[in-house]
């Protein structure tokens, strides 16, 4: 940091000694003579102190209350997220929906995801404050996932993430210029103008090699290339068929008529249905592969297995929870084989009341492999099936119908949101995208599942088992009210006390508008992330007093201890040690559980991401017709009939002076009076896009003209000043936003932009 003569001149030195005196000490409040005491022990008091501690009192980095004396400080850890323009917002649980901007000449060397403690103020142009940091906790990172060139006669390795820092690293044994390389940090340097030293310790493989891309996030996300070797040994070890010593015990349903029903390119089956009119009702049978028969407590499998908590399910590839010979050989549930199974026979009224449900261990033989398309074209009449066939899917049609409207009835909140599938060629490149949306066969499965997990977690509950519950609490009331201002925008009322019922009216109200889409995006971003937890505390967007993971044990380890529970209970083999025990693991595996599930989210989406962005580079120069999905400051988003979002940026706008009404999510053009808000139809041509910054960016058809040709194929690097984020913006879309215009500090020495 730059020193002056007089150090009071200094934010930053201010800050280092202040900022080093809180944290050490504990304390956020002083009597103002002990604080200014403290705070000059080893430094004298200079002519500008006292204006300067008048000034940071006057900006609210310090508060004084005449009440009772005391000078005030607001100390915060939380996690930093860098833009890539070089600003950043900490996220901290202990005060969400205020995350605090961070200008880039405040990071103090802190870089993307590391843990710090800042020091903050109010903002009066955004929701949170504004920061500056004071100590970095711990470490993000200790490794990045970049390019290796030869500059200078050095070896870096230029991160591909613009957040993280480049590497600088001996001469590489196995890799060559333009490789894309893991290099691990061995070093990282006092000064944020020195390099960051390290060493390659692995090569992903050249850019244009197929697959490469998707490999490098797989690194910078740290998910597993592969099964360690005592692992895949347990599951090699293991039968490739049931064995008749497997079968004692369970009941035999190899005679009755059970089929799957998946995507035609799933492999592992791990849910089976059947399903039957009875007097005066329905008898279902949810069938799931007995996984927890094969993965033993405590074995290598199982230690694996909870460590990574979930198969993840990337764009060109699955990345499994448990080994393949598993997965999908003996635990899937494969047509006309045994496969052993947990089943669970839910008796229904002719309304679709559960009247009884009874759990045992099974083994079936399915008849069928259905697929969602199949299945729909049955039922929509345009494809055969034999008589069972058809009896059967007719009457799953009907559970699925009674079943959907108790649901939607008690207030759950329906998400039918068609959701992009890219599809790629041979080389793993990205050759159309899809609108995948959600058929009836898909809604049968759906609540077919359901019904088995809340009739499970109603089990867990009755005999106040160890259950290990999947929680979903009620939306925080900030971000309802700025879902309210939003659709409020858009002619859309929420009642004053709102409930899951009061959101689905909404849902149901949009259905079939050019907003419909907006205001789901907009009100599933509303909604908190569901969780694992040892707590029964309800499901609040099912409308579900109770409910679990049961019907997944092949790609979800909650479902794979639910399992363990479950079935110790049908033996009665829990006695109150074996109790005791599982009690004790419950919030640990929950917690985990609930981690790697983010993780594998967030790595779900940015591969399909990657996949989009590669996917329009080509489009440049192409009109597409879009809705404004959201609206800053900086820009309005437009996602395309393709549900690729981009940003028209506010300097390709036409020509005028635009202001942004946050109550209102409107940007209008004072001479024009041309305004973009919410759910508008605009057409709009593809004028850049930023692989590497994974931005695609719009203009306006109209305004084709207006834009420099070489703005076409070069993103501009001139920074823009943002303002806050919208709620129409996607999440990955919302970080890089920020908010607030610039200031000159009274004190004459810098300027701050909060």
């Amino acid at each position: 940091m730059a020193r002056h003569r007089d150090v009071w001149q200094d934010v930053e030195t201010f800050f280092d000694r202040a900022g080093a005196m809180v944290i050490d000490s504990g304390q956020t409040e002083w009597p103002e003579s002990s604080f200014i005491e403290q705070l000059t022990r080893r430094a004298p008091v200079s002519k500008s102190f006292h204006r300067w501690l008048q000034t940071l009192k006057h900006e609210g980095w310090l508060s004084f209350s005449k009440d009772d004396g005391l000078i005030r400080v607001d100390v915060r850890e939380g996690r930093l997220r860098i833009h890539p323009k070089g600003f950043g917002f900490v996220v901290s649980e202990n005060h969400p929906g205020a995350d605090a901007f961070v200008p880039e000449r405040h990071l103090g060397g802190a870089r993307h995801d590391d843990v710090v403690k800042i020091w903050t103020r109010p903002n009066g142009n955004g929701p949170g404050p504004e920061g500056i940091v004071l100590r970095i906790v711990r470490r993000s990172t200790d490794q990045v996932i970049g390019r290796l060139e030869r500059r200078h006669q050095r070896w870096q390795v230029i991160a591909e993430d613009r957040r993280l820092p480049n590497v600088r690293v001996p001469v590489p044994d196995d890799a060559q210029p333009g490789d894309l390389v893991v290099a691990s940090i061995e070093r990282w340097p006092d000064d944020s103008g020195e390099p960051v030293e390290g060493k390659v310790v692995r090569r992903i493989g050249h850019p244009s090699e197929p697959g490469v891309d998707i490999s490098a996030l797989m690194a910078s996300r740290r998910l597993p290339f592969e099964f360690p070797e005592a692992v895949l040994a347990e599951a090699e070890r293991l039968e490739s068929s049931v064995r008749p010593e497997d079968l004692p015990g369970r009941v035999d349903l190899r005679d009755q008529h059970i089929v799957t029903i998946d995507g035609s390119d799933a492999k592992d089956l791990d849910d089976a249905i059947s399903v039957e009119r009875v007097s005066g009702g329905y008898r279902v049978g949810v069938h799931i592969a007995d996984v927890s028969y094969y993965v033993r407590e405590g074995s290598p499998l199982d230690q694996e297995a909870r460590e990574r908590g979930t198969s993840v399910y990337l764009v060109d590839r699955v990345i499994p929870m448990l080994p393949v010979r598993l997965s999908n050989g003996i635990a899937s549930l494969n047509p006309h084989v045994a496969r052993l199974t947990l089943s669970a026979w839910i008796e229904l009224d002719a309304k679709g009341q559960v009247i009884k449900t009874d759990f045992g261990r099974s083994v079936i033989a399915t008849r069928h492999r259905l697929t969602y398309e199949g299945v729909n074209r049955v039922l929509a009449g345009e494809a055969e099936a034999d008589d069972p066939l058809r009896t059967l899917l007719t009457a799953a049609r009907e559970v699925r119908d009674l079943r959907y409207h108790l649901r939607t009835k008690r207030g759950a909140v329906d998400f039918d949101l068609p959701e992009p599938r890219v599809v790629l060629d041979d080389e793993g490149r990205a050759t159309d995208i899809e609108v995948r949306s959600h058929g009836l066969a898909e809604s049968i499965i759906e609540e077919f599942m359901l019904l088995a997990n809340e009739a499970v977690a109603e089990k867990l509950r009755q005999a106040k088992l160890p259950g290990m519950f999947r929680v979903h609490e009620a939306p925080l009331e900030e971000k309802i009210e700025q879902f309210r201002e939003m659709i409020g925008v858009l002619g859309y009322r929420l009642p004053k006390t709102v409930s899951a019922k009061s959101l689905q009216t909404v849902l149901q109200k949009a259905k079939g508008t050019p907003e419909e889409r907006v205001i789901s995006s907009a009100l599933l971003r509303s909604m908190r992330q569901a969780r694992y937890g040892e707590q029964n505390l309800g499901h609040f967007g099912l409308a579900s007093t109770e409910y679990t993971h049961f019907t997944s044990p092949i790609r979800r380890y909650p479902d794979l201890f639910v399992h363990r529970v479950l079935t110790e209970h049908l033996a009665g083999t829990l006695n109150e040690e074996r109790l005791a025990s599982l009690r004790s693991q419950v919030g640990v595996v929950a917690d985990l559980a609930s981690r790697r599930e983010r993780e594998a989210m967030e790595a779900e989406r940015e591969s399909v991401l990657i996949k989009e962005v590669e996917y329009m580079a080509d489009k440049v120069g192409e009109p597409y017709l879009g809705v404004v999905s959201g609206v800053t400051g900086f820009g309005v988003f437009v996602e395309l009939p393709n549900l690729i979002e981009g940003l028209i940026r506010v300097e390709d706008l036409p020509h005028d002076s635009w202001s942004f009404d946050r109550v209102h999510y409107r940007l209008s053009g004072l001479r024009s009076g041309q305004s973009y808000r919410i759910g508008d139809t605009v057409s709009v041509v593809v004028a850049r896009v930023d692989i590497a910054l994974r931005r695609i960016d719009l203009v306006l058809k109209e305004s084709l003209g207006r834009v420099h040709p070489k703005s076409l194929r070069e993103p501009r690097v001139k920074r823009h000043r943002v303002a806050s984020a919208p709620m129409g913006a996607s999440a990955s879309k919302r970080r890089r936003s920020g908010s607030g215009k610039r200031r000159r500090r009274r004190a004459g020495t810098r300027q701050h932009q909060p």
